[in-house]
């Protein structure tokens, strides 16, 4: 008996499950791999659900118990601006490397900070600036820890910074 089965997640932004989509074979191992990338430090239980993609009945369940560690910051900001307003930061960011590399980032609250460009490129030691938009229409006051992310193109961290938002009335 064969069945084919999607697999969700309860948390797809830390928890990714590759394939996303495979055949189950009765009496057979099927591999999953699945990536955890956390938004925040701290254990959590991420409920994976394998549902079969003809009728939609869930056909297995599995609590994915990890726990995420904070990242090595290696530079910090602050940032100050009054509730409900917008504000544009820059800072730049050098390729250390000796040969061309692309680099992604990611904020880990998009909702207050989006990062443009989304992906750099930058040749051998280069420098180019970073978009920061703050954005803080829906925030309330007090103070928010912010980490960019920049990945590699294997998706793995290459740098973290730690941006503070303090959010004023």
């Amino acid at each position: 008996l064969a069945q084919r089965v999607a697999a969700y997640a309860s948390h797809p932004d830390e928890l990714q499950v590759s394939p996303d989509a495979f055949v189950l074979v009765a009496g057979s191992l099927t591999e999953m791999l699945l990536s955890f990338r956390p938004v925040v430090a701290g254990p959590k239980d991420i409920r994976v659900h394998l549902v079969d993609s003809e009728t939609r009945e869930l056909v297995y369940a599995l609590i994915v118990a990890a726990e995420g560690q904070g990242p090595l910051v290696t530079r910090t900001f602050e940032v100050e601006l009054p509730v409900g307003t917008v504000a544009n930061k820059k800072i730049t960011y050098t390729n250390p490397y000796q040969d061309f590399r692309t680099f992604s980032l990611r904020s880990s609250q998009p909702w207050l900070v989006t990062i443009t460009p989304p992906k750099l490129a930058l040749p051998a030691g280069a420098t180019r600036p970073l978009g920061l938009t703050f954005d803080a229409r829906a925030a309330t006051s007090g103070i928010i820890d912010v980490l960019v992310f920049v990945n590699d193109e294997e998706d793995r961290t290459e740098e973290c910074f730690k941006v503070r938002v303090r959010i004023y009335r």
